[in-house]
């Protein structure tokens, strides 16, 4: 999860609840899963950003990394947290209020 540069502050995004969503995505993610929060991923534009890497056994049979864009809402945050717990990429389609994912060079500035 981006943190640092301008996601997850309200310097930019001054109504929104950035610890609700951290808390949400660290304690819903499920035990076979970890938040990791990071400074910036240069997706700025896009914020804030959360990556969900997919398990081994999907990155084996060729899943990738999903960028969720605009994690801006603790419900948002819940989706994302939802599709953790059901495996993630390549294990399980993702909610469909989570839209298009994004791949990482697509976001980069």
């Amino acid at each position: 999860m981006c943190r640092g540069c301008c996601c997850g502050t309200t310097r930019k995004h001054p109504q929104v609840d950035h610890e609700g969503i951290a808390n949400v995505l660290d304690t819903m993610i499920g035990p076979h899963a970890r938040l990791v929060r990071v400074e910036c991923l240069w997706a700025c534009e896009e914020s804030n950003v959360v990556v969900v890497n997919p398990a081994v056994e999907a990155r084996r049979h060729g899943a990738r990394p999903a960028w969720v864009t605009q994690v801006n809402t603790v419900e948002r945050a819940r989706a994302v947290a939802d599709w953790v717990r059901r495996g993630g990429p390549g294990l399980a389609d993702p909610p469909p209020e989570l839209g298009e994912m994004r791949s990482p060079a697509a976001t980069r500035r």
